[in-house]
């Protein structure tokens, strides 16, 4: 659960890498993916093709339904309408609970996207239905079954041809809000009112798209790096006179239509979406599929014949087609895509589901041109390599993808849901011979799993970034939350920039440095910092923070890293437990730094050493407020020690007990029976004097721990 599990982690890769053993790669050729779902007991056939049920494809994905760090598993189109849910018990070993689930079976089901919509800590499922049928909204228990919420919640999407949702905070108040992509209506903008219920405002904002739209997905996308999610939309026959695709710039919480402007209006068949920056300018960049259709002149309208243009995001509010250019035109009909880094070379590469020929895998190196590498790796997809494409039509079709790193072990693992056949999950064996490094972003409430986040990382002087998508990036589906960088032979990231979404953005942001790489880090905004159990920064905490100091930096002391600087130091501990700097008794430790070395020095919890601390003659083990006496205002005063004494017992005095600094540190002279006024008047100008009920062992000298 989210809200709780504020200290994770990773789990173990030891059962995935016993499940693929890999092919050695020899003289630099890389290691092909190896297809394992059956073997780890993902189990899934889809209906057949042509399709009987459904409207254009149905989706998959990752989503971590338990929320313990295993990325589980979501597909959709089995021919009895059951919708497939495999939880991951580690490793990439799956056990299905379909059948147990409590999702009711869905004879038109279309697609997907996941987000704790109501901020108890579990992503839950939107998911769609073509051909008239209502949506359903369900909300996850954590066990992997579900509730149908979706009459009370309000998203039941009337009698619509639903194709893909999408999930952000469009207007920053914490609440996840959902975008539905309606084929031949107006499309939906449901309002998130407080984790309770939706209202639709689309209409109100202007970004249904048209009375009549033929939309098949949207994604939530910063293109301007403004901090606030903007919305492209992808519609299907604009050469036949329907609307092209839309951006709509998000201004906090208005949309300004920036189609034309932005250059983004691209008038094609347009299908599936790939948000990603695959050239590395530190600005998104979107790809679209399309049908294999020109007019009768052999020219596609706008020039697109028949290709997937890839719109390069400038940076300076508009994008330019480098289909071309890049070589990754795909000219045959294609409907997902994904940018995802196979190989960990801090480059991303390109995905492309084809209909009716083998899946393109173009492997790009953050410049012109990619090469297409989807036969030499072994993912194109189809069950008979020796089946004549040229001549057949396939019975089988591929519409969807997703990736998520299902086995640990640092690399991005790929999944298929093909119709007409059995799931196919293809094990990564070649990106952890690099390093990598992974963010877990945890976000503040009601916004838990931070959607609308972005990570721009720094190596070596190149720059990556990232954005979470709760759907839409793909086509029907969803990629797996924990955002992944390749990083090539590098050891460490010299800087990563996490920015969360926030009320009148751009919205808090943290810089870690010095990060090591090979590891899934999980970040949390600066207002949950140093609070490990969620109840407010206190003792509990303090004794977690000094766990966290003598382990040393690592996963599940993230927290505790209050400056970012992926080491837990003496600066963390007076930024998480704010307290005025003492050393109470003067042996050279800071007081917060002693206790937090020996836990056994504050009994009371209360961040003071007990033998500092005043007290009264009911008091076995009285301790005292300090009384420190800077005459000069040097900060350099001498030490010493005045201990109250009545009656030979320690109470409300009218005489004290001095131990005055020695000339050996740690050592101090005694001189008995000293009045109150001989006591505050000293005729040092840098005698300090602390008032501490009785000596306990306060006096011995300390070594600073840093």
């Amino acid at each position: 659960m989210r809200s709780r599990e504020l200290f994770r982690v990773t789990g173990s890769i030891g059962l995935g890498l016993a499940l693929s053993t890999g092919i050695a790669a020899a003289g630099g050729i890389p290691s092909p993916f190896t297809e394992e779902a059956f073997t780890r007991g993902l189990d899934f056939i889809m209906g057949p093709y042509p399709q009987v049920q459904g409207y254009v494809g149905q989706g998959c994905g990752f989503v971590d339904i338990d929320d313990d760090g295993d990325p589980d598993v979501v597909i959709i189109g089995r021919a009895d309408g059951k919708v497939g849910i495999f939880e991951n018990v580690g490793g990439g070993v799956f056990v299905d609970h379909t059948l147990t689930s409590g999702i009711p079976a869905m004879q038109e089901q279309e697609g997907f996207a996941a987000a704790d919509y109501n901020a108890d800590g579990f992503l839950d499922l939107y998911i769609t239905q073509a051909n008239n049928r209502p949506n359903f909204l369900m909300k996850s228990n954590g066990d992997f079954t579900f509730t149908d919420v979706t009459a009370t919640t309000g998203v039941q999407n009337g009698v619509q041809n639903t194709t893909g949702p999408s999930w952000t905070d469009y207007n920053h108040d914490g609440w996840p809000d959902l975008y539905v992509s309606n084929y031949g209506q107006s499309n939906a903008l449901y309002r998130n009112n407080g984790g309770v219920n939706f209202s639709n405002l689309a209409g109100v904002l202007g970004i249904t798209g048209g009375p009549i739209s033929l939309s098949f997905q949207t994604v939530w996308i910063d293109h301007d790096r403004d901090g606030d999610k903007d919305l492209y939309l992808s519609n299907d026959r604009a050469p036949l006179g329907w609307p092209p695709n839309a951006l709509w710039q998000n201004n906090n919480a208005i949309f300004d239509d920036i189609s034309v402007a932005s250059g983004a209006d691209v008038s094609i068949y347009s299908m599936g979406i790939a948000a990603g920056d695959v050239d590395n300018n530190g600005y998104p960049d979107l790809y679209l599929t399309n049908i294999n259709a020109v007019d009768s002149s052999g020219q596609g309208v706008r020039g697109y014949d028949g290709e997937n243009p890839l719109l390069l995001n400038l940076g300076n509010g508009t994008f330019v087609d480098a289909c071309d250019t890049w070589a990754v035109c795909n000219f045959t009909t294609s409907w997902g895509a994904i940018f995802f880094d196979w190989d960990n070379d801090g480059f991303k590469d390109l995905y492309v589901n084809n209909q009716f020929d083998p899946n393109h895998f173009f492997v790009c190196d953050g410049e012109p041109p990619c090469s297409e590498m989807a036969e030499q790796l072994g993912i194109r997809g189809d069950f008979d390599p020796d089946f004549d494409y040229d001549e057949n039509l396939p019975t089988i079709a591929s519409y969807n993808s997703a990736v998520a790193d299902v086995d640990g072990d640092g690399d991005l693992d790929l999944l298929l849901n093909i119709l007409g056949g059995r799931s196919e999950l293809y094990i990564n064996q070649e990106g952890h011979k690099n390093s990598y490094v992974r963010f877990d972003i945890v976000g503040e409430h009601p916004n838990l799993f931070a959607l609308g986040a972005s990570v721009e990382t720094t190596v070596d002087g190149q720059t990556q970034f990232s954005e979470n998508y709760a759907g839409g990036n793909n086509y029907l589906g969803q990629n797996e939350l924990i955002i992944h960088f390749g990083l090539g032979s590098a050891n460490t990231v010299d800087q990563a920039v996490v920015q969360w979404p926030s009320i009148g953005p751009p919205g808090p942001t943290r810089t870690l440095t010095n990060l090591p790489a090979n590891e899934t880090w999980t970040v949390y905004p600066p207002s949950l910092l140093c609070d490990a159990d969620g109840d407010g920064v206190d003792h509990d905490d303090f004794v977690e923070f000094a766990s966290c100091f003598l382990a040393g930096f690592s996963p599940g002391c993230e927290m505790m890293d209050f400056d970012g600087d992926s080491n837990i130091h003496a600066d963390d501990l007076d930024d998480c437990f704010v307290t005025s700097p003492n050393d109470c008794n003067a042996n050279g430790t800071e007081d917060l730094a002693e206790i937090m070395l020996d836990l056994a020095l504050d009994a009371d919890q209360n961040f003071l050493i007990d033998c500092c601390e005043s007290g009264t003659a009911d008091d076995p083990n009285p301790i005292g407020n300090m009384l420190r006496l800077d005459k000069d205002g040097s900060e350099n005063p001498l030490l010493s020690w005045i201990a109250p004494v009545v009656d030979g017992t320690h109470g409300a005095a009218t005489s004290y007990d001095v131990f005055r600094a020695g000339a050996v540190p740690g050592i101090f002279d005694f001189l008995t029976n000293v009045g109150p006024t001989t006591a505050g008047d000293t005729s040092s100008p840098d005698q300090a004097f602390y008032l501490v009920g009785a000596r306990n062992g306060c006096g011995s000298s300390g070594e600073e721990p840093f």
